[in-house]
């Protein structure tokens, strides 16, 4: 069944499709291909609302140095913060490609944020992604005392992939024996290969964006010569979620992955997690990146900072 897509969000695609054509991803090198897309992401980026402070820092991580950025709004009021990890199917995205949105979300929670740039597939496949966003929370862990901020008051979030690894670093704290954050944000996140769901089928021709060819070509990528095609680690949907802490799950109305959030929502509740679920009415996957142009995408993260703001005033 069709279904109306945000009238802002069409004429954002549209300008959007006129300066950066469409390409196939998978007929290019991926450093070209990963440009290529970062170059169309960061594009939605004008107009960055000013921070109270903006710091760049190269971090160890299991691979090497690692790029993460501090937001800190003008009224950082809450005790605890936000630890964001972008999205890009785990092939592109970085700190840059969410800026506008990342800043949105510090100012609207009041919290300082910290954002991540971990390797990417698929030169880097799983689990190399969740091994720096471990060593970035390390990081940030032993550190938060210096912004005034609470160690044990941090919420994880993120987009699409990003909410897949905000989960699956949960998780792997958890089994750890380790403090968990005190909420999780997951935004239209991807929580497992091969799912054949209604969204997948519904909106999966490419008639709203990410195609569920394209989510899939990204899960190979991702999970590379795995030969467990559905590690726990990577696809939390099949992991043991008992224990872990509260969660906001926001899907799109027009997502193919929309399911994901669906089917995990029920997990949670079978593993006894507290779990809230927000449906955006016809909004598409990536849509939070147009903060610029789309109001529901400016008013989406606002739900987002009210649900975080909770946990970590």
């Amino acid at each position: 069944m069709a279904v109306p897509i945000d009238p802002e969000i069409v004429a954002a695609r549209t300008a959007q499709a006129a300066r950066f054509p469409a390409f196939d991803l998978t007929a290019l090198p991926p450093a070209e291909a990963r440009a290529r897309m970062n170059a169309a992401s960061a594009w939605f980026n004008d107009g960055l609302p000013e921070m109270g402070g903006l710091e760049e820092h190269r971090i160890r991580g299991a691979g090497g140095l690692i790029r993460l950025r501090v937001h800190t709004p003008f009224a950082a009021t809450a005790r605890g913060g936000i630890f964001f990890l972008h999205g890009g199917g785990w092939f592109a995205g970085d700190v840059d490609t969410h800026d506008r949105m990342l800043r949105l979300l510090a100012q609207q929670s009041g919290a300082v944020l910290f954002s991540v740039d971990y390797r990417l597939a698929p030169e880097h496949p799983y689990p190399a992604a969740l091994d720096d966003c471990l060593a970035a929370w390390d990081w940030i862990e032993k550190r938060a005392t210096r912004y005034a901020l609470d160690p044990a008051r941090f919420a994880f979030a993120g987009d699409s992939a990003g909410a897949n690894l905000a989960l699956s670093l949960a998780i792997r704290l958890r089994d750890a024996g380790r403090a968990m954050p005190v909420g999780c944000a997951l935004l239209y996140g991807c929580f497992a290969p091969g799912l054949d769901t209604a969204s997948a089928r519904t909106f999966g021709d490419g008639a709203y964006g990410l195609t569920s060819e394209r989510m899939a070509w990204y899960w190979r990528q991702y999970l590379g010569a795995a030969t467990d095609e559905r590690p726990a680690g990577a696809a939390p949907l099949y992991a043991d979620l008992a224990g872990l802490p509260p969660m906001f799950l926001g899907i799109a109305e027009a997502d193919m992955v929309a399911d994901d959030s669906r089917l995990l929502l029920d997990r949670l509740a079978a593993a006894g997690v507290s779990a809230e679920m927000l449906l955006w009415p016809g909004a598409v996957h990536g849509f939070l990146q147009m903060t610029r142009d789309v109001t529901l995408a400016r008013d989406a993260v606002g739900d987002v900072a009210r649900a975080i703001r909770a946990w970590i005033a």
